[in-house]
């Protein structure tokens, strides 16, 4: 049985992480993109009736990079996306409340000030009602039998 409370925290934690992944392979495309391309128009050999196997290799391997980078930056802004539709799909304190704690990674005392507090249990109970919310909304109804 899938513990849907403990899935929904990775799902959060990830989501910071994603935005830092786009970035990344973003750079990573462009990288592919400036060193693949064409350094100039060259002179065709003539006394040679073929190309060069690793002049196709090369271009094929690049193209097979750029395809894998840009299938994962489709996936992570499609994830990105899924998570923050489910984050607008909660009231606002506690969507706040888990971008604070996952998302951006504040400390407890940090969470407490921001959103006026005083007990640190309180918090932690504001937050496992929250992430059980959210795994209800992410997961469905598998969600119930774990939150």
């Amino acid at each position: 049985m899938i513990n849907y409370f403990a899935e929904a925290e990775k799902t959060l934690r990830a989501r910071g992480y994603l935005e830092s992944a786009l970035g990344n392979l973003t750079r990573r495309r462009e990288r592919i993109i400036s060193e693949s391309a064409p350094s100039g128009y060259p002179s065709p050999d003539f006394s040679k009736p073929y190309a060069s196997t690793s002049a196709v290799n090369d271009a094929l391997s690049a193209c097979v990079e750029l395809a894998e980078v840009e299938r994962e930056v489709a996936l992570t802004k499609k994830t990105i996306a899924e998570v923050d539709t489910v984050l607008g799909q909660l009231e606002e304190a506690d969507a706040r409340l888990l971008r604070l704690w996952y998302i951006e990674r504040k400390s407890k005392d940090e969470i407490a000030e921001e959103v006026v507090y005083t007990s640190a249990s309180t918090i932690y109970d504001l937050r496992n009602k929250a992430v059980a919310q959210f795994a209800l909304l992410y997961f469905g109804a598998g969600a119930l039998a774990s939150v």
